[in-house]
């Protein structure tokens, strides 16, 4: 868009969320005024971002952009059934939330005090707001679920895993692919940007040269539980293409209800 910047105005037409939240992200590169169209079938709105951009707080602005990686795009994970307003509301209540959220994608890595915010943050969108660890947040789900059970097998349905949050370390893992996607973002005005190698963020080659994603660096399961378990369960590959699948699943919810919401 900035060879537009001399025009009159600048109006991209698209229904996407995520154009609308990049354009009030970036909307200080554009020197006229800037609308976006998210026009669908007869029905037509346009929004001036800058006019939205102008009444909101820079730190605000800076940190959207962290909060829409961080919540599910087109290359990063949703938190199923979240959804991104209650997380926009959250973050703009909390100048924490904000402080950290504006720091993603400017550095090569996430720091351990931006971590400890981010998992405080995910906890109070899974209904926890006195928890600072997610994996103390899902503990205390799965308690629940079996709350006056006379066993934790009484009830093999009992757990919803789609709505329980990452644990800890996974958590960490889509950080750091929310940093780089950002990254990439905050260079998308160089023309030659230098940016650093997918693999080392949280991705990995595939064996047909593409990229997946790397969704743990660790053994899911013990290596002598593997050894006991019937073929078709227990190897991490098999555990990576679940969940693989179940992303795919998730992420289409994501997106659907963040349309909604704009």
């Amino acid at each position: 868009m900035l060879h537009s910047s001399q025009r009159q105005r600048v109006i991209v037409r698209s229904p996407d969320s995520g154009v609308f939240l990049l354009l009030l992200s970036f909307s200080d590169a554009i020197s006229k005024p800037l609308i976006v169209d998210t026009s669908s079938g007869n029905n037509r709105r346009q929004l001036n971002i800058t006019d939205l951009a102008a009444s909101m707080p820079k730190r605000l602005r800076d940190a959207i952009i962290g909060l829409h990686a961080f919540t599910g795009c087109d290359s990063t994970s949703c938190f199923a059934g979240k959804g991104k307003l209650k997380a926009f509301k959250m973050l703009q209540g909390d100048q924490d939330h904000q402080d950290t959220f504006s720091r993603i994608g400017t550095l090569e890595t996430i720091s351990g005090q931006d971590m400890q915010v981010i998992e405080t943050f995910v906890s109070q969108l899974y209904e926890k707001p006195s928890h600072t660890s997610v994996d103390k947040v899902r503990y205390d789900k799965v308690r629940q679920c079996f709350k006056g059970k006379k066993g934790i097998l009484s009830n093999s349905e009992g757990v919803d895993l789609s709505q329980m949050p990452p644990c800890q370390g996974m958590l960490m893992l889509l950080t750091q692919r929310a940093n780089f996607q950002i990254k990439i973002w905050r260079a998308s005005s160089i023309n030659f940007p230098d940016l650093p190698k997918p693999e080392n963020n949280r991705w990995r080659l595939s064996s047909s040269d593409g990229l997946e994603i790397k969704w743990f660096s660790w053994d899911f399961t013990p290596k002598e539980l593997q050894d006991i378990l019937p073929d078709t369960l227990g190897t991490d590959d098999a555990l990576e293409k679940e969940l693989q699948d179940d992303d795919l699943s998730s992420h289409e919810e994501g997106i659907s209800d963040m349309d909604d919401e704009l």
